[in-house]
Formats: structure tokens, C-alpha cells, sequence
């Protein structure tokens, strides 16, 4: 992910079919607190709640593509789940899957 000008690689991430937005933890950023901004409520699995920070990233790479002006909501991710972000729909939309459970090998090609 390109964020405020610097590139950052965010390791240990889920793909989350259940999520509608895409988040990442805010520790693991620069946070910009002069960008521009809005919280959100994230409502998980089991009733949990957590305040989120939604801002766009200036880029936003996974696997070779690339997309642009990508809103990621920045929170508290691993002391809750014990990962770095997650991927949802916004992001897992703009892809098709083809998954080879023999090989362990999950394909994404751009739609």
C-alpha cells in the first residue's frame, strides 16, 4: 500500500468474504491526522464494535494490481484479531478467484 507518500507492505492479512470495507492497523502506518477523514463503526462477527479512521491511500497493491484512491479504514486490528488487516469486499469485488486447494495456490485476476 502507498500511504502519504510512502510505500508500506502489510504482511499477515486475511482475506475477509463476511467484510463490506477493507481495514489495516493503524500501527502499522504513519498515521496523517491532517488528511482528510471520518470515523466509522465497524460491527463484527459476535456483536463487536470498534471506531474506525477511513481515509484514502494514495495507491493500494495486491498480488500485480494496483488501484488507486482506495478508502481503508485504519483501527485497532491486531489486539482484537490477532492480524494486521483484512481485505473485504470493496477490495475482493474488483478481482475473480480461481482456487487450487491441491496446489494451495489462490489465483486473482482482475475484472
Amino acid at each position: 500500500m502507498e500511504y502519504d507518500g510512502k510505500r508500506i507492505t502489510i504482511e499477515n492479512c486475511i482475506f475477509d468474504t463476511g467484510s463490506a470495507t477493507t481495514a489495516i492497523d493503524m500501527e502499522l502506518v504513519d498515521f496523517n491526522y491532517h488528511k482528510p477523514a471520518f470515523i466509522r463503526r465497524l460491527c463484527g462477527f459476535g456483536g463487536g464494535t470498534q471506531e474506525v479512521i477511513c481515509q484514502k491511500t494514495d495507491r493500494f497493491l495486491i498480488d500485480n494490481a494496483e488501484l488507486e484512491d482506495v478508502e481503508i479504514e485504519f483501527g485497532d486490528i491486531q489486539s482484537g484479531f490477532g492480524i494486521s488487516g483484512f481485505v473485504g469486499n470493496d477490495i475482493l469485488s474488483r478481482f475473480s478467484f480461481s482456487v487450487d486447494f491441491f496446489k494451495q495456490n489462490i489465483r486473482m485476476i482482475p475484472n
